[in-house]
């Protein structure tokens, strides 16, 4: 008998006839002599519709409320899969994370797991039941409910499988697994049958929405299996799992990201100005995706970060009133990021083919970034499919031929 845990995404629950077809294939795994623990999603565009409404109410509502009212989705989709269950003829209870006592960090909107008590999930299922759980949230120190971000459900079913020792975990969205590309830019690319956790973690940072990427980082610290698949076709997906071949050099996807910009700070004259600056970004909490810190000419500090767009420009005017002519502050918009992902890049010297392929096509780099596991380049944004296909061909494609 294995334990499995199987979560569904919004599409999967998004409305009832989506509901029998995931009850079905649910008490299809339990025949098959397994205990079987759900984590659900909000039915599909729920979510947005509910921030949608709350910011017609209030353009910006405490966490704390906002948390309250994101966290009804699932609540929807497990009680009415545990009624779609039960109508089946098979016994299903559903729980919110408030009722299992999904112990959280105190942070709303983007809380993260601290404890789950297995308690009533283990006495559930050993009395033949199938244990329905919310996904995407849980309550803070002071019992009100904290929602763990966008893509939470997906760190909610592998922090349930790492608490109760699940033999593996399932991951049901609309697509049948990851691929060395997103097809929607490149057609030519192909499903990856099985692939590591670091890897994927530095394809989630680097812009694949392959699956929330604390999920596999939970994974990867109790070794746990995740099986990424299709509610839809219900065919073998995509295995993340530990992988034993380190030494072995592969590309295994190209990723990218749009609506980038580059915020340049230079002619920072002492560290007191420096200083400013670095504590500008860490108390904005920004989603740095590259840095690059020098000096110029003149031997004064010069920083480029590599951001969101909208916050770029946000941060960009409160440096300037900070550093109150201290420095200067610029600002590139409609930059964009690509990047090759897989074990041992770096060591493989990589960056002289994509350099090459960047100057036959005549596209500017603004910063690279290399690592064990990746190879960065920052780009106008115009240029982004272009050079994403054009990688794709030369580092897989040409590969797979070989």
């Amino acid at each position: 008998m294995a334990l499995i845990v199987q979560k569904f995404g919004g599409t999967s629950v998004k409305d009832s006839e989506r509901l029998k077809e995931v009850a079905r294939w649910i008490i299809k795994t339990k025949e098959l002599g397994n205990q079987v623990i759900v984590v659900v999603s909000a039915p599909g565009g729920m979510t947005d519709s509910l921030i949608k409404r709350a910011k017609e109410i209030n353009t910006t509502p405490s966490g704390r409320e906002l948390d309250s009212l994101l966290s009804v989705g699932e609540q929807i989709s497990a009680s009415l899969l545990a009624m779609t269950i039960n109508q089946m003829g098979h016994k299903a209870i559903s729980f919110t994370g408030a009722q299992l006592n999904i112990k959280t960090t105190g942070e709303f909107n983007n809380a993260k797991i601290l404890e789950i008590s297995s308690q009533k999930i283990t006495e559930n299922i050993d009395r033949g039941s199938i244990v329905i759980v919310t996904g995407f949230q849980g309550v803070n120190e002071q019992g009100y409910t904290t929602t763990l971000g966008r893509g939470g459900s997906d760190t909610t079913a592998v922090a349930i499988g790492a608490a109760l020792s699940a033999d593996q975990v399932e991951i049901y969205t609309d697509v049948d697994g990851i691929y060395t590309a997103d097809p929607r830019v490149v057609k030519s690319a192909r499903k990856i049958p099985e692939i590591s956790f670091d890897e994927v973690i530095e394809m989630a940072g680097k812009g694949a929405k392959v699956l929330h990427c604390r999920s596999v980082e939970i994974a990867a610290k109790y070794n746990i299996d995740i099986h990424l698949r299709s509610s839809f076709t219900w065919e073998e997906g995509s295995w993340i799992r530990r992988n034993e071949n380190m030494e072995k050099a592969l590309v295994r996807g190209i990723t990218h990201i749009k609506d980038l910009a580059k915020l340049t700070v230079c002619q920072l004259g002492d560290n007191s100005c420096l200083q400013r600056v670095m504590g500008a970004i860490e108390d904005n909490n920004l989603d740095i995706k590259l840095v690059n810190q020098g000096i110029d000419a003149e031997g004064k500090f010069e920083l480029s970060f590599i951001l969101e767009e909208r916050e770029a420009i946000r941060i960009s005017e409160l440096l300037k009133d900070r550093l109150k002519g201290n420095g200067r502050v610029g600002i590139n918009l409609s930059l964009g990021m690509v990047s090759a992902v897989g074990i041992g890049i770096r060591s493989n010297r990589l960056q002289g083919s994509i350099m090459k392929l960047l100057n036959d096509r005549s596209i500017r780099s603004e910063m690279i970034s290399s690592s064990e596991t990746s190879l960065s380049f920052v780009v106008p944004q115009k240029d982004v499919n272009s050079l994403k296909q054009a990688m794709h061909h030369e580092l897989i494609e040409k590969t797979l031929l070989a």
